[in-house]
């Protein structure tokens, strides 16, 4: 024990205790403690830069040094700026519609530059139309007329029933009134697409006149076939599922699901004109005659 009050280590731990206790005294003295003053040192520079910013922030939102005429056009600027910001968003999506119908009639006139051709929206539909016909945003005034056929790139969707002079109504290649000559890619067998409210409500077609001994079979292509004129050549219309015989006689039927979903079509083609148009007489008959002096209702 003598020797450790001897060593140099004890000397310097005796040291240690005196300035630690001084520095007890002094900030007892001050009012404070020591732990106290040391967090103290760490942490000022901290607060220093979060109150800076609070400052900041609390000058940029500090709404009450607004007069009540302030605030009035600080809210007439913002709803300035929404009703802009809005704005380009119609115009976004408007020029988004335009660029998909654009693509659309180019690849189709790649296809067919023969026809003529006017691009247009769906604006509209008939609920309560079994067979759904839509409305489009076209018409006389962009050469539209009644019986003109309408198209997607997918193939033909429907006819021109009434023409008024900016917009359209179209019968959908599922009414019960449009009839099409067709014929069969795979077998150059020809028929008469139309339709039924019954096959409507499953959205498939019906190709009838077919030989008894038609050899159609499901996946076969069937197109228009241009003869009566109402129609260009090679216009796309569906694919055979089934071939049935007929209910009224010895000749049999195909029936076809359209490449189309014609129940939900929004951009489409409207064909004003082409090689052969009118020559032979149409096999449609619009459920109404346009007047071709207002737009309806």
């Amino acid at each position: 024990m003598r020797d450790f009050l001897r060593a140099g280590s004890f000397k310097v731990l005796m040291i240690a205790v005196v300035v630690l206790v001084g520095l007890l005294i002094y900030t007892a003295s001050a009012g404070g403690s020591l732990v106290a003053s040391l967090l103290g040192f760490v942490s000022t520079p901290m607060q220093s830069v979060a109150t800076e910013v609070t400052d900041n922030v609390t000058e940029f939102l500090d709404l009450d040094a607004f007069t009540k005429d302030e605030l009035k056009s600080l809210v007439a600027a913002l709803q300035e700026e929404n009703n802009l910001l809005q704005d380009k968003l119609v115009d976004y999506a408007e020029a988004q519609q335009e660029n998909q119908r654009l693509k659309e009639q180019l690849k189709i006139s790649i296809e067919a530059p023969e026809n003529e051709m006017r691009s247009a929206s769906v604006i509209g539909r008939d609920p309560n139309d079994p067979f759904f016909g839509f409305s489009i945003g076209v018409g006389t005034l962009s050469g539209v007329n009644v019986g003109d056929p309408v198209i997607t790139s997918r193939g033909l969707v429907g006819v021109v029933a009434q023409a008024y002079p900016t917009t359209s109504k179209v019968n959908c290649l599922l009414s019960e009134e449009v009839k099409v000559a067709a014929v069969s890619i795979d077998r150059q067998e020809s028929g008469l697409v139309s339709c039924s409210i019954t096959m409507a409500s499953s959205g498939l077609l019906r190709m009838n006149y077919l030989p008894s001994d038609s050899q159609i079979v499901p996946g076969d292509i069937i197109t228009t076939s241009g003869v009566s004129g109402a129609f260009p050549p090679k216009l796309k219309i569906g694919q055979v599922q089934s071939v049935e015989k007929s209910e009224t006689d010895v000749s049999r039927y195909a029936v076809i699901k359209p490449f189309e979903d014609l129940s939900s079509v929004k951009e489409v083609q409207v064909i004003v004109s082409f090689p052969g148009k009118g020559e032979e007489e149409a096999t449609i008959v619009p459920s109404l005659e346009s007047d071709g002096e207002e737009d309806p209702e």
